[in-house]
């Protein structure tokens, strides 16, 4: 008796198990069936008849990925006309069970019984009182899908209508029909998953990096009961797009695969103007063609979109999108130097030497300091994820300083607005910079040994920018030395091969007004460097 109760719990477990399991492929629909009935005995056997067949079918179940085991409910009423005898009609409501079996994308078999209750009104002419009873049939049939809801039917079949001692008729019938999917056709039902979603924080400085790079990745998969065509992934971020974004499209994705995603984007040049985060939505639209006919799955993914001057220090090639020489200030505070000083230059010393002597000299008489931010610190920030504040050309003259890194960005931004060509030098814990000296390599020879560095078929000259109260050949001397000390640690970055990755920007409001110190104060701090 104990093991009889396991044994039925086992398998109202499984029942339940399989149910469960299937319920998310529920699926309900409709079907209508005009019927042709042959009686097989009666007195209607003379005399074929017509009927229609309507129903609900419910598919709790899926199996095989895309079969389904269907419950139906269903009423037909047929009407069959004897000669002599008029028109005479006939009712029966069934519930049947069957199992629908996708061959392909677009056909299926399926077999069916089903079981209910029959009614036979009182006819007059062929004296017959009314009658009921059990009625007991089955059918297999084939569909065509025209698309994911809809569907056509053409099936036979037998059915009996019984009673005692005999049944009152058996009837071999042929249908055709449609069929309607409410879960697909009304509700829209998401056949599309996306199982795995990743967004990164956006950079403002890095808008126009992200037409190539992503900034997120997503995976689905296909869902539908058959392989899905002419896929189209895009995104839109509202706030900072124009139009939606394609960053994928593959012509067919097979039934259950799946399908990775890169998000890339064309934002526009309004998100410089944050300067503080701003969170927003991520539209995810997916777009395909399933059996014919076009399908659209959307989903919604936060995403923060960073102020303008964040970035991270994963690789320091990103902070050259903060050095532009087309910052409106910095190009103003360079041009005035070079026209200051251009008088004055010395025959025995490369031009790009005295130049950058004199932006030095320009610097400390404006006052430019070294600021330790222990909140946001290149030494702290230097190969992690962690958010830096990078200051923007124009604002490190405008606050009068900044730490290595924007001060690094500033003097490489004046120079390359005058023409020079700069780069970073990274050592272990921080960074500063260095410019082109207008010499060849091969000039290595006639010049100070260890002062500088040769790269990309030029010589170098590194100057450490946070002794910015210092002199020009302190600088120079102290960077070379740092280069020197750190050997295979250091490494030059030039700016050009860094744009190529990270496109310099500037800001919309970064032309504002500064004190230049006077032309006769630029000359002095000019005339008075020292190179060594």
């Amino acid at each position: 008796m104990k093991q009889l109760r396991i044994k039925k719990t086992a398998i109202i477990l499984s029942i339940i198990t399989l149910l469960t399991a299937g319920a998310s492929a529920l699926d309900l629909s409709l079907h209508l069936y005009p019927v042709y009935e042959a009686p097989l005995n009666n007195f209607m056997n003379k005399a074929g008849g017509f009927g229609g067949n309507v129903g609900i079918d419910i598919a709790p179940v899926s199996l095989r990925g895309r079969d389904k085991i269907f419950i139906s409910g269903e009423f037909t009423y047929s009407v069959y006309p004897v000669e002599g005898l008029g028109i005479q009609s006939l009712f029966d409501g069934a519930l049947g069970l069957g199992y629908n079996f996708r061959i392909n994308d677009r056909f299926a078999v399926f077999p069916e019984v089903y079981a209910g209750l029959w009614s036979f009104n009182t006819s007059d002419a062929a004296n017959i009182q009314s009658a009921s009873g059990l009625v007991f049939g089955g059918r297999v049939g084939g569909e065509f899908y025209l698309g994911p809801a809809f569907s056509l039917s053409a099936f036979g079949g037998f059915k009996t209508y019984y009673t005692r001692p005999s049944p009152f008729m058996n009837n071999f019938e042929l249908g055709i029909g449609i069929r309607y999917s409410l879960s697909r056709g009304l509700f829209s039902s998401n056949k599309i998953s996306m199982e795995e979603n990743e967004v990164e924080p956006l950079f403002p400085v890095f808008f126009s990096h992200y037409s190539d790079n992503p900034f997120g990745h997503f995976t689905f998969v296909n869902n539908e009961e058959n392989d899905i065509y002419d896929v189209e992934v895009s995104i839109l971020v509202d706030s900072f797009m124009i139009t939606p974004y394609i960053i994928y499209q593959a012509p067919q994705v097979g039934r259950g695969d799946s399908f990775e995603v890169s998000a890339c984007a064309l934002f526009n040049e309004n998100i410089l103007e944050l300067i503080q985060p701003k969170s927003s939505d991520l539209e995810v639209t997916v777009t395909y063609y399933s059996i014919g006919k076009k399908q659209t799955s959307t989903y919604n993914i936060p995403v923060t979109a960073l102020s303008r001057n964040s970035m991270t220090w994963e690789d320091d090639r990103r902070a050259a999108a903060f050095v532009s020489g087309r910052d409106a200030t910095a190009q103003r505070f360079a041009r005035l130097v070079k026209t200051a000083v251009r008088n004055n230059l010395r025959k025995d010393i490369p031009e790009n030497v005295q130049y950058a002597a004199a932006i030095f000299g320009a610097l400390k008489a404006f006052g430019i300091n070294y600021v330790v931010d222990p909140s946001s610190a290149f030494t702290d920030n230097v190969g992690t994820a962690a958010v830096d504040f990078l200051q923007f050309p124009y604002q490190t003259l405008l606050y009068h300083g900044g730490d290595c890194d924007d001060l690094t960005i500033l003097n490489c931004s004046l120079l390359e607005a005058l023409g020079i060509e700069t780069a970073f030098i990274t050592v272990p814990g921080h960074i500063y910079m260095a410019f082109d000296s207008g010499l060849s390599a091969d000039k290595i020879g006639s010049v100070r040994k260890g002062y500088y560095i040769v790269a990309e078929g030029k010589l170098w000259v590194p100057v450490e920018i946070t002794l910015s109260q210092d002199t020009f050949s302190l600088a120079w001397s102290y960077g070379a030395r740092e280069w020197r000390k750190a050997g295979e640690n250091a490494a030059l970055i030039p700016l050009k091969n860094a744009w190529s990755l990270y496109l310099p920007i500037s800001v919309p409001d970064s032309d504002v007004n500064i004190d230049m110190p006077s032309q006769d104060i630029l000359i002095k701090h000019f005339t008075e460097a020292r190179y060594y």
